[in-house]
């Protein structure tokens, strides 16, 4: 029975993948899409426009990085911070904003490597997918240990909405995926353009 099971499985999983007609262009390759990121391109009027992005305050950038997000998310995320050091919790950001082509030249390094695209696709979202190109993604810096382990992310697993941030992959996503405890969303209010 449980063979069955996990047969059906793998032939739905492998149908997912082979309907899929979604690909990236990378240095004038075409790179089909895996079916985790499957029908998931960030619609055009949610990619952030560079001009309006604002860095992050020092303090709450690791290694003293240039991180960029909208004004919105700066500040919510600047309020969360606050608070969350209060009560002991430290929130240090790693990234934020990425256009497309970064996100392009991201893949490039590790296919330079020797990388499989299905592998790095795996972990790293296609150009035009990724959650950062909106400038309202955010990963945290875990500061040298697991982040699902620690204090600043079971502070975000309890406060995190009241901010407008969600985690965008949790452990217990239905998407097989792997669990990004680290990516964080805001969800919160921001103008029309």
């Amino acid at each position: 029975m449980l063979f069955l099971i996990l047969t059906l499985f793998a032939l739905a999983s492998s149908t997912t993948a082979e309907e899929c007609s979604d690909s990236v262009a990378i240095n004038n390759v075409n790179y089909p899409v895996t079916s985790r990121w499957c029908g998931r391109r960030i619609d055009s009027s949610m990619i952030a426009d560079p001009s309006t992005l604002v860095p992050l305050p020092q303090e709450l950038a690791l290694e003293d990085r240039r991180i960029y997000v909208l004004p919105q998310v700066r500040e919510a995320l600047v309020k969360m911070a606050a608070d969350a050091k209060i009560d002991g919790a430290k929130i240090l950001v790693a990234s934020g904003f990425r256009s497309v082509r970064y996100q392009r030249e991201l893949i490039q390094k590790r296919l330079d490597r020797g990388q499989r695209i299905q592998t790095i696709f795996r972990y790293v979202a296609p150009p035009g997918y990724s959650e950062h190109h909106t400038g309202r993604a955010l990963d945290l810096s875990p500061g040298g240990v697991v982040f699902g382990e620690t204090r600043a992310y079971r502070w975000l697993k309890e406060n995190a909405g009241d901010y407008g941030f969600v985690e965008s992959i949790p452990q217990d996503s239905t998407n097989d995926e792997d669990w990004e405890p680290w990516h964080w969303y805001y969800n919160g209010d921001l103008p029309t353009p």
